[in-house]
């Protein structure tokens, strides 16, 4: 028998250039099929507490800082939303991640004059997460007129001059080229011009599946989330959104004190190492 210990390999925090925010762990109102958050069958009660936020921005290190990101489940769904997103906009611009149901046309002009009320040149930013551009596909995916609330967030944006990020999860596995060409068709329907800074796609990421690590692969030089990027929770400092309830992602208690290193060992780690690229965090 070997005595011999198997290490996972390990990446670093290179600079904290965007913090996560997860205002909640639970708390969505849909239930998407691809969605890695594992779901309780009870309401739950899991909005991270404004004092909290206020106190770990109080004492972020912000010489890297480009953004923070309100990230969730569904972070809309915080009572407080409206009081930290303002809060957050004094320190740096925002990327809210969002199914978008919670956006219309009176949102869209709040959220415009919130931006405004901000002197110090800082931009809201929205991540509308959209999956296909065929509204049943969509809806099999993120649940039934998912589709049609989505795209009526982007309009009610777009004419309060956000230019909204379409957030992609490639279900099939579709050519990207194919897919930012066909939602460009969709957008340009409702009169919304569209580059590629409006598209983020995101490969599929499968619970359970554990790949194996590519084969030279250069762990000091990963363009992955846990390398520039930190998630504030409930409970503590993670390395990623996605591990959020994992113990293996767990980095520390606060702000204050949080490892910068990270080893990858979940199934998660192994699938973004293989795709190399951001999943959450806007690339910079």
């Amino acid at each position: 028998m070997s005595n011999m210990i198997v290490k996972a390999p390990c990446v670093n925090l290179s600079a904290l250039e965007t913090l996560f925010i997860e205002m909640t762990a639970q708390n969505c109102n849909l239930r998407c099929k691809h969605c890695y958050i594992n779901f309780s069958d009870k309401k739950v009660k899991d909005f991270i507490p404004i004092d909290k936020v206020k106190q770990t921005l109080l004492n972020l290190d912000k010489k890297d800082l480009k953004y923070i990101t309100l990230t969730g489940a569904e972070p809309m769904m915080h009572p407080d939303f409206n009081q930290i997103l303002r809060l957050c906009l004094k320190y740096s611009s925002v990327i809210i991640q969002t199914n978008a149901l919670n956006i219309n046309d009176k949102k869209a002009r709040f959220l415009r004059k919130v931006e405004e009320e901000n002197n110090l040149g800082h931009e809201i930013i929205f991540m509308i997460s959209i999956d296909h551009y065929i509204e049943k596909e969509n809806d099999l995916l993120r649940g039934r007129g998912s589709f049609r609330k989505a795209v009526h967030a982007i309009q009610s944006l777009a004419k309060y001059d956000f230019n909204p990020i379409l957030s992609i999860v490639n279900y099939l596995n579709t050519d990207e080229t194919e897919l930012k060409n066909k939602f460009s068709e969709l957008c340009a329907s409702f009169n919304f011009e569209t580059t590629d800074i409006n598209f983020k796609i995101i490969p599929l990421i499968e619970k359970d599946k554990q790949w194996e690590f590519p084969q030279n692969t250069d762990f000091d030089n990963l363009n992955t989330d846990c390398t520039k990027s930190r998630t504030l929770t409930l409970n503590g400092i993670f390395s990623c959104p996605l591990l959020s309830c994992d113990n293996r992602g767990k980095c520390g208690g606060d702000i204050n004190d949080f490892s910068t290193r990270n080893y990858l060992e979940t199934p998660y780690c192994s699938q973004c190492a293989v795709y190399n690229k951001k999943l959450f965090s806007l690339e910079l």
